[in-house]
């Protein structure tokens, strides 16, 4: 009860931060930023005591199901937004990280939060490296997914003759801008549809449907016919809070090119050891490794295509926010819709 009341008391704050976040871009206001931080940072520190309670009452890293490894995730995330923009506000990307984070312990509330012994496969100081570095891995793509949804959005508010921008890369945009929240809402609905044919998680169900989703698409609707309705005025905000496509592009690119070694170090390679260890072999295609090698390879074209060819812009945006929704499918589709080794890590 204790722990959950911690949890809580995090998400309360990281929606606080958001607030402020919020109210700072569109009232220009300096001193609710730094109160924005502060607020993130004591989400932030919640979050972490909560973890360690949890770890001290398991007695092993709280990783081992999806409860745990969702509300492991979003402090990661809440701590890489907090520390990625320490030397340069970005307001938007921290009140991004906070949604994120705070959406990802209402998601984890949905599942068991019943502490259980580890199984066997799961019996090894492998979990502390191999999960652990993957989702500081996945908490770098998360910054870069929510750094090229903000190019997508400046992209598109900027004046036509502001900077050289084709018509087709315009249309990119705006799809990615307006395409995202309805994917986000169909990924919800089949979370739903698939929690409501389990018999335990009916009511927990209907809590996702009327909480968060019904919520959550309104919400979307609504800000997406302000920002029209508004454009001009929230194109001159944006000018102010938000860095050039330039300057976006670019720390796309550094948190990406963070993200990557970690992810592969410890989902891949760390991953392949523990698999010889725990099942007697490196590699079985099982789905989740699987899922986890399609993750690497589409990071590696990104950076493959940006430093050899390249590419930036729009192209490489999208491409990292393909990036994202193969990871987040490796982590949810694969542990919840495909039947694995990894399973064990659905519930």
């Amino acid at each position: 009860m204790n722990e959950t009341l911690v949890f809580t008391i995090s998400m309360v704050f990281y929606l606080l931060a958001f607030v402020m976040f919020s109210a700072s871009i569109s009232l220009d206001r300096n001193n609710l930023y730094k109160i924005a931080r502060y607020l993130i940072g004591i989400g932030i520190i919640s979050a972490s005591t909560g973890l360690g309670m949890r770890w001290y009452s398991a007695g092993h890293p709280p990783i081992s199901n999806m409860y745990e490894s969702l509300v492991c995730l979003s402090t990661f995330l809440a701590i890489a937004g907090f520390l990625f923009s320490y030397n340069r506000p970005l307001p938007m990307l921290e009140g991004g990280s906070a949604v994120g984070s705070l959406l990802m312990i209402g998601i984890a509330s949905l599942f068991s939060s019943e502490i259980r012994p580890l199984i066997p496969a799961l019996q090894s100081y492998w979990l502390h490296l191999h999960v652990s570095l993957a989702f500081v891995g996945e908490a770098c793509f998360a910054l870069a997914f929510i750094l090229s949804y903000m190019y997508c959005f400046r992209q598109i508010l900027v004046p036509r003759n502001a900077e050289l921008i084709s018509f087709k890369e315009r249309i990119l945009a705006l799809s990615v801008v307006a395409g995202l929240p309805v994917f986000f809402a169909g990924g919800m609905m089949l979370l739903y549809f698939h929690l409501k044919s389990h018999p335990v998680f009916i009511e927990r169900s209907s809590a996702l449907l009327y909480g968060v989703i019904l919520p959550t698409c309104l919400m979307a609707g609504i800000l997406m016919v302000l920002t029209y309705l508004f454009r001009g005025a929230i194109g001159e905000k944006t000018e102010k809070w938000l860095p050039s496509l330039q300057v976006l592009d670019n720390l796309t690119y550094r948190a990406i090119a963070l993200g990557y070694p970690l992810f592969t170090v410890g989902g891949l390679i760390f991953g392949m050891v523990w698999a010889n260890k725990a099942w007697g072999r490196y590699w079985g295609w099982d789905p989740k490794e699987t899922w986890a090698l399609i993750t690497f390879l589409v990071y590696s074209a990104y950076l493959h295509v940006r430093l050899t060819r390249g590419w930036n812009g729009i192209w490489t945006a999208c491409l990292s926010v393909l990036g994202f929704i193969v990871t987040m499918f490796t982590l949810f589709g694969v542990n919840l819709l495909v039947s694995s080794l990894h399973s064990y890590a659905g519930y």
